[in-house]
């Protein structure tokens, strides 16, 4: 998938316009148009406000990593939220298990997750 490809399906997901996206990026809206026509590519001011507007990485935007994020999504809050109860209900109570178990179960979520996503982005790029 293209940059410009990219940066539109990123825009869509976030249900901007691509005024909308000039607008918060300070920059003509035809610019955004010809980004997205693969006419032109931002600058690397630019890629990096792209980048934090739809927290995801100057890499991933220019197809170099499957990184999905680079800030916390909503799954991974979810995780890390439910960390503090991990094993208790579920394996039968954290006082059943040392640290260092609890540690690699929660390793092996955080890998389940992201291997998810990566197959998730994987079936997107074939969109």
């Amino acid at each position: 998938m293209s940059l410009g490809k990219r940066i539109k399906k990123l825009r869509r997901d976030a249900k901007l316009t691509q005024k909308d996206l000039s607008t918060k990026l300070d920059v003509d809206h035809t610019t955004v148009s010809k980004w997205e026509a693969d006419i032109y590519e931002p600058n690397a001011e630019t890629l990096d406000k792209l980048a934090t507007l739809f927290s995801t990485s100057v890499d991933r935007l220019l197809g170099r990593s499957d990184e999905l994020l680079v800030t916390q999504s909503e799954d991974q809050k979810k995780i890390e939220k439910d960390e503090a109860g991990f094993g208790r209900a579920f394996f039968g109570g954290a006082d059943n298990y040392t640290e260092e178990e609890l540690e690699v179960a929660r390793a092996a979520a955080r890998a389940a997750v992201e291997a998810l996503r990566k197959v998730r982005n994987q079936q997107d790029n074939k969109k």
